[in-house]
């Protein structure tokens, strides 16, 4: 039987890590739903990809508040919502607050609500129907400190996580995805060009200090121009 993480035990990793308790419970969750999900029949269809695979398999020190996937091929039609139902439904600390087959997409979104947490959090799962060809995975194990738990998925390679981010970030601006790249790029050993875009320096920080360890916030400031 899976034990709930406790607060002593948050607040020790919290603290190990330089970061917050919510970014400590949301990542024990994420694993919890990627284990079942892997696990699950439709599994074996699914591509762990975006910034928590990078965390979660690569290392980066970046929490992250979503889990994306890409399809091996789309067996979900239908049984999508009923999953997420099944998934969650032993534990009484998760709610379904929105599910949908969308034509591109499939969406749901989960609150968690822990006592000793003020507020309650949401892990939001996105999975994109569209089959890519070629689209670079492996087996890969994902595990985290803050869980005994281990669990083998078809993961993206970094040189397509790197792909990915870049097509991300031609479509939209966004704090964590330019952290991202400049981590893909130190794996890689790919140069990092500071990035020409309409974020300020402040919103960087602000959105960035949320979800980084605090001996990562001096790579902030060098990001962007």
């Amino acid at each position: 039987m899976l034990r709930i993480m406790e607060r002593e035990m948050a607040a020790q990793e919290a603290k190990k890590n330089g970061t917050d308790i919510v970014n400590i419970v949301r990542e024990y969750w994420e694993i919890v739903l990627l284990k079942n999900l892997f696990e699950s029949p439709y599994g074996k269809d699914l591509i762990f990809k975006g910034g928590t695979a990078l965390r979660l398999v690569y290392g980066s020190p970046r929490y992250s508040e979503d889990l994306d996937f890409s399809l091996i091929k789309d067996s979900l039609k239908g049984k999508f919502c009923p999953l997420f139902k099944k998934i969650i439904s032993p534990f009484p600390e998760l709610s379904l607050t929105d599910c949908a087959e969308k034509y591109f997409t499939y969406l749901a979104e989960i609150k968690v609500i822990i006592g000793y947490l003020t507020l309650p959090f949401r892990v939001k799962i996105e999975i994109s129907k569209r089959v890519q060809k070629n689209y670079k995975w492996e087996l890969k194990l994902i595990s985290a400190s803050v869980v005994n738990l281990q669990v083998l998925a078809q993961v993206a390679i970094l040189n397509q996580l790197h792909k990915d981010k870049r097509a991300c970030l031609r479509e939209r601006e966004k704090p964590k995805d330019i952290f991202d790249l400049w981590y893909l790029c130190e794996q890689l050993k790919i140069p990092y060009n500071a990035q020409s875009m309409d974020i300020s320096k402040s919103i960087l920080r602000r959105d960035l200090r949320k979800l980084l360890p605090k001996n990562y916030w001096q790579v902030i400031e060098s990001l962007i121009k």
